[in-house]
């Protein structure tokens, strides 16, 4: 009961001062953000109510130096806005730990490449359904397929070493051509056969897909043409032409009865429960993501050496030492320790995919922290790959982080180029090292690499990390 001496304006101020309480009550209860399970997560207040950080992002260059930026100010985990969803990024392999079992990517944040790999890769779903065709996919990856492909890639890179025999001692050769050149001739021979070796089909494929990655990456930086400006029918041009080729030479597998060859490709047209839509998005996203990795990985492995020789000619007479005068071989690849180690190096210094994205369908405890359920999760493999907390002077070039001794220092965890989470790290991962190995171990054999004077090799951190301008290079024979 209310006391009896009150007059009714000071009932009415009582019960004012009730519901307030109330109001502040509910607001403590009210789980926004997960603040009520924990500290509030630091971070950034929106910019725009829309747009969130975006221009944050654009200011400070990309999304990798942004999160730079963010952990530098917050510590290890902070919390910005993506347009007008609340992100959350973790740059520590002990809060990575809490989220090595998350399966399912934030679809929103890879939108804009739903046009180039299509609404049924892998890349697009999530779920028990995704995981089971993960799973069936990877097969054509696993350690023992991967030694199928050696063949494949020593004719490729000795294609690719008859051409840089070519040039003269002071012609300036353009290195990132190159090695994508010979990446997109590596992924296309062990996916879909010596058939597919044609330089003009090659070119086509080359030129089409180049025309759509093209506007990929102008949407990261601004918005998607109108539907019927010339620039989306350049592309959807161009979509079509990369999917017909693909869809041609799926027949053409089908109706092949020898199979004499092995390609990670049959995996996918052995799926009895993917429509062919679904399969030639699958085969383009594969076909993606091989190329890419390996061509900008031995762009940048190529530049340090050029940078290094003390490191390249240390590589040399490894290979020297450990091959002789024969090819390498799937059996003797694991002796060329230090080579792998200037790989390791490699995609460490060149942050060569700055980041991936897990979310989950429950609160998730992080440390101290919650976050709430369906928060995509930023994990900016770039930001603790330069952390010099864990790697001392992250912007030198060192191999030897990555001896025998020396790496067992490192936290796990803590060297996922390629990401980690939820059985979903790039499946080509082994292809990649592998194709790296072959081609370093015919090309330092017949070569030393220069760096043409002059330059400022500068990196842009998109989903991967290239060189802003081509990289020249000039060779001398061994």
């Amino acid at each position: 009961m209310f006391p009896t001496h009150l007059s009714v304006n000071d009932l009415g101020v009582f019960a004012v001062a009730m519901v307030f309480g109330l109001i502040v009550v509910l607001l403590f209860m009210f789980d926004f953000k997960g603040r009520s399970k924990g500290p509030a997560i630091p971070g950034e207040e929106p910019l725009d109510s829309e747009m969130g950080n975006f221009l944050d992002m654009g200011k400070a260059g990309s999304v990798h130096e942004y999160l730079i930026l963010l952990h530098e100010k917050y510590g290890s985990i902070a919390g910005f806005w993506w347009g007008e969803k609340y992100v959350v990024s973790l740059a520590s392999p002990e809060y990575w730990k809490e989220v090595n079992h998350i399966f399912d990517r934030p679809l929103e944040l890879f939108q804009m490449f739903e046009p180039l790999v299509g609404k049924k890769s892998i890349q697009n779903l999530n779920g028990p359904g995704a995981r089971k065709k993960r799973q069936l996919m990877d097969r054509s990856f696993s350690q023992g397929a991967v030694k199928d492909y050696y063949e494949h890639f020593v004719m490729i890179a000795k294609e690719a070493a008859d051409t840089f025999a070519s040039y003269s001692p002071e012609e300036h050769i353009p290195l990132g051509k190159n090695m994508l050149t010979m990446a997109m001739k590596a992924i296309s021979v062990a996916g879909m056969g010596r058939k597919f070796l044609n330089t003009k089909e090659i070119h086509k494929l080359g030129s089409a897909y180049d025309m759509c990655w093209d506007e990929m990456e102008a949407r990261l930086s601004g918005p998607a043409p109108e539907p019927d400006s010339q620039r989306e029918k350049d592309f959807q041009e161009a979509r079509g032409a990369m999917r017909s080729l693909v869809k041609d030479f799926i027949k053409k597998r089908r109706q092949d009865e020898e199979k004499a060859e092995k390609l990670f490709i049959d995996s996918i047209l052995d799926c009895d429960f993917m429509n062919e839509e679904e399969i030639c998005d699958n085969v383009i996203g594969f076909f993606i993501g091989g190329f890419h990795t390996t061509g900008y990985m031995m762009t940048w492995c190529l530049y340090f050496l050029t940078k290094h020789p003390e490191v390249q000619e240390k590589v040399y007479q490894e290979i020297e030492e450990v091959l002789g005068d024969e090819d390498i071989k799937p059996m003797v690849s694991s002796e060329l320790k230090y080579t792998r180690q200037v790989i390791d190096e490699t995609l460490r210094a060149s942050v060569l995919a700055p980041w991936g994205a897990r979310v989950h369908e429950f609160d998730l405890q992080v440390g101290e922290y919650v976050i709430p359920k369906e928060t995509p999760i930023l994990l900016p493999f770039g930001v603790v790959l330069q952390d010099p907390n864990i790697w001392p002077e992250p912007k030198r070039f060192d191999p030897d982080r990555f001896s025998q001794e020396d790496i067992k220092q490192i936290p796990s965890l803590a060297y996922q180029p390629f990401g980690f989470a939820g059985k979903r790290k790039c499946p080509g991962w082994r292809f990649s090292i592998a194709e790296g190995l072959v081609l370093l171990s015919v090309l330092m054999k017949r070569f030393k690499f220069h760096l043409v004077d002059g330059q400022k090799v500068k990196p842009v951190h998109r989903l991967m990390t290239s060189p802003a301008e081509e990289i020249w290079v000039t060779i001398t024979k061994r």
